[in-house]
């Protein structure tokens, strides 16, 4: 009896043994599977987004506009393009080069946009111009190589025309700012419709001038609180894009004191990207060579407004501006 005792209870124990083993078996495959699956679905979602990113940068990217031989300044559409016969003895090569130069320009766009997010970039903008200070402001930035954007009244276009035709000859943006400048005019008509006009006559005007024609505007004054919603539509409806500021130099207000616009300048800037307005005034002129130095002893680069890199800048964080 006692020797069965012991048996049944060395068995029992070898039972409990045994089930021990498979149950920390089971346990170490389970932590395994879990393990490798985790690492696999961390690769294909590394992948994914890797293969993702390319893709959407190329689907905003915009595709290099053709120019017309005959006229440099006006655009082909596609609508143009219809019905053009390739010639009879073109090289079948000739597709394949095109389509990789087409894929080069969208990787080389989606590539300078990514650039542009990651560095500090600071858009120096001036307004109210052409006037007497353009060519001093023209030849800082020139000795500077930097190019910025003008936002120009169309009144004073005509007058100032070799000064507008410099600054679009050296690599400046020609942006614009109505014909009047006059808040009573473009905001208290009771709707967006003189606003528009006059912007659309600016525009009209600079082509007729210089061949060039701008889709970005300033508000006189800045698009907030007059410009709402509706007002942003009929904007956008007439094929604008309408830039503010993100740093208000206030040279307007300082006249004869180049300091203390240095100083707003240097208050303000500590965003990665920057809009700032200044204006074509005598202090502005002083005061630009430090604004330039300061900016690049704090690591920005100088950026010119691009239509094909178009950057939202609106009070009323509108996309569609």
């Amino acid at each position: 009896m006692e020797r069965s005792n012991e048996t049944r209870i060395e068995r029992a124990q070898q039972v409990k043994k045994k089930r021990r083993r498979l149950i920390l078996t089971i346990n170490l495959v389970l932590i395994s599977a879990i393990a490798i699956t985790t690492v696999l679905s961390m690769k294909i979602r590394q992948e994914q987004s890797s293969s993702a990113m390319p893709k959407l940068a190329a689907v905003n990217a915009k595709q290099p506009q053709s120019i017309d031989p005959a006229d440099p300044h006006k655009q082909v559409t596609k609508k143009d393009q219809v019905g053009n016969k390739e010639p009879e003895n073109r090289d079948p090569s000739d597709s394949h080069n095109e389509k990789s130069s087409g894929e080069d320009t969208k990787a080389s766009q989606a590539a300078s946009a990514a650039a542009l997010q990651k560095a500090k970039v600071v858009y120096l903008t001036f307004d109210d111009g052409p006037n007497q200070y353009t060519d001093q402001i023209l030849d800082i930035l020139s000795k500077n190589d930097i190019h910025a954007t003008f936002f120009m009244i169309g009144s004073q276009l005509r007058d100032e025309k070799s000064s507008v035709e410099r600054l679009i000859h050296e690599g400046h943006y020609a942006g614009l700012h109505s014909m009047s400048h006059s808040y009573s005019k473009l905001y208290k008509s009771g709707g967006s419709d003189h606003f528009i006009q006059e912007f659309k006559q600016e525009q009209a005007l600079l082509y007729k001038l210089t061949g060039v024609k701008s889709s970005l505007i300033r508000a006189p004054y800045g698009s907030a609180p007059q410009i709402g919603y509706n007002f942003r539509t009929a904007i956008y409806e007439a094929g604008f894009k309408m830039w503010d500021w993100t740093v208000d130099s206030k040279d307007w207000s300082y006249e004869g004191k180049p300091a203390k616009v240095i100083e707003q300048v240097k208050r303000q800037i500590h965003r990665k990207q920057e809009v700032i307005l200044m204006h074509e005034k005598k202090q502005t002129v002083q005061a630009l060579p430090q604004i330039i130095a300061y900016l690049q002893h704090q690591g920005y680069s100088f950026a010119v407004y691009k239509p094909d890199h178009h950057v939202v800048v609106n009070f009323g964080k509108d996309i569609r501006l």
